[in-house]
């Protein structure tokens, strides 16, 4: 029976003054479990909607850089959940799933569900009432709650319509892309994203579903952005990211790492591979025998062409010119004795040179700069790759020059005939991978944001 405040301070080891508060006012007392009934109950473990990394009722922080994929991989997932398959791997628990994104539109989403179907081998139209895609792109409010002057959360008619989906649909498994257009307040402050996570573990406690929030990292290279409270909040957190090296640099343009940031209820810090094609997600493993071979074929060169750019870029830093020709200056033997180039031969350098120079990413004898004497030093360059290239043209195999270029072997590098130049930047099979937001649609405009 409730007893009123100065009943339950009468035998507090800390009193307050209870004349200054209304003795009269009952005292709701906390909820606590009941051991002696649960004595009688087996204990069930943290259920997941996908294996290791989404508990149920909870809310699983999911980041990754704007050209990451995260938009990608969560519909593969939700498709997923409603087909009753696996996904790279994964067990993911069968029923109804939801996909709410604020930054594609329903082409978008349609384009992308079709390639992700064709991956999986679903029909699409066998998805219709357990796959539900939903797009709030340029709507205007779309804020899941408002804060007040006082730091006070109200509830906003776009979460209504939300809870109310899950419901209505018994969804299990949500993603809600992406946080910067769902939560409108300041990001480094720790009540209002405690406030924010906490509204959606009630959201997620209340429908039972596991629901994943996507956001972007910030700048200084933290898996997420703003107050620590977005990690203290969540008790599971997961990365994707493009493929690197010991110093960050993207060693395979198709290949991603999926990484556990923060797990109360797996393990923390476990890492899956997996790769970009044809506009889905696919495990190596699960690739046909000579389409991984190209892909391991596509890999290798992807390294080669990198290692040789940032070979050039810190060259031409230095004030370095370096040549094609064979002599002290030729760029594959330069390249294989400094830093950058470490775990690449001159082979590997001059069939780089032999891509990027048909690919259009290289020039040769341009004027890098003026001496003092003002005489111009040329050597290779960089070219300057243009914000809108024209739309993709037809390519041979990025693993090999062009027919009528000149055996790699060769004694001297030499330009292939003119071609048309393309501007791939990688996809070891069918289309190139696409660049930046040709994957995360969203605008990376919002990278400072979560």
């Amino acid at each position: 029976m409730p007893r009123d405040l100065a009943t339950v301070r009468a035998n507090d080891p800390f009193p307050i003054n209870v004349n200054q508060l209304k003795v009269t006012d009952p005292v709701k007392l906390l909820p606590t479990l009941d051991l002696a009934a649960l004595s009688t109950v087996e204990p069930q473990a943290k259920r997941f909607a996908i294996e290791r990394l989404a508990p149920l009722a909870e809310v699983t922080l999911f980041t990754g850089p704007g050209s990451g994929g995260k938009s990608l991989l969560a519909q593969q997932l939700a498709t997923a959940a409603a087909a009753g398959l696996s996904c790279l791997g994964l067990g993911v628990m069968a029923g109804p799933a939801i996909y709410l994104t604020c930054e594609d539109d329903a082409e978008q989403l349609h384009y992308r569900q079709s390639h992700i179907c064709a991956s999986m081998g679903v029909s699409m139209a066998s998805l219709a009432g357990r796959l539900h895609l939903a797009s709030l792109r340029g709507e205007l409010d779309n804020a899941l709650g408002i804060y007040a002057s006082d730091g006070t959360l109200s509830l906003t008619p776009a979460y209504h319509r939300i809870a109310h989906m899950i419901e209505a649909t018994g969804a299990k498994l949500v993603f809600l892309d992406n946080v910067a257009h769902l939560f409108t307040g300041n990001e480094n402050d720790r009540g209002q994203v405690t406030r924010f996570i906490n509204l959606l573990n009630k959201l997620a406690g209340d429908t039972g579903a596991a629901i994943l929030l996507l956001g972007h990292p910030n700048k200084s290279g933290d898996s997420y952005s703003g107050s620590t409270a977005w990690l203290n909040a969540v008790r599971s957190q997961i990365t994707i990211d493009h493929e690197r090296d010991a110093e960050g640099n993207v060693i395979d343009l198709d290949a991603r790492v999926l990484t556990v940031g923060k797990a109360n209820y797996a393990r923390k810090g476990e890492a899956m591979r997996f790769h970009w094609h044809n506009w889905a997600f696919v495990r190596e493993d699960d690739l046909p025998t000579d389409a991984r071979a190209e892909m391991s074929a596509n890999a290798k060169a992807a390294k080669e062409n990198a290692a040789f750019l940032r070979c050039l870029s810190a060259a031409t830093e230095n004030k370095r010119a370096v040549s094609h020709n064979p002599g002290v200056n030729y760029a594959p033997t330069v390249f294989m004795k400094m830093p950058e180039g470490k775990g690449f031969n001159r082979k590997a350098f001059e069939q780089a040179f032999e891509r990027l120079l048909y690919l259009g990413e290289i020039e040769i004898d341009a004027e890098l700069w003026r001496g003092p004497n003002r005489h111009p030093k040329c050597g290779i360059k960089a070219v300057e790759m243009c914000a809108n290239p024209p739309a993709l043209t037809p390519c041979a195999d990025l693993r090999q020059p062009h027919s009528q270029a000149i055996e790699i072997n060769a004694p001297t590098l030499r330009a292939p005939p003119p071609l048309y130049t393309t501007y791939i930047t990688g996809a070891g099979l069918g289309v190139p991978a696409p660049d930046d937001d040709g994957i995360d649609w969203g605008d990376d405009g919002l990278d400072a944001d979560l």
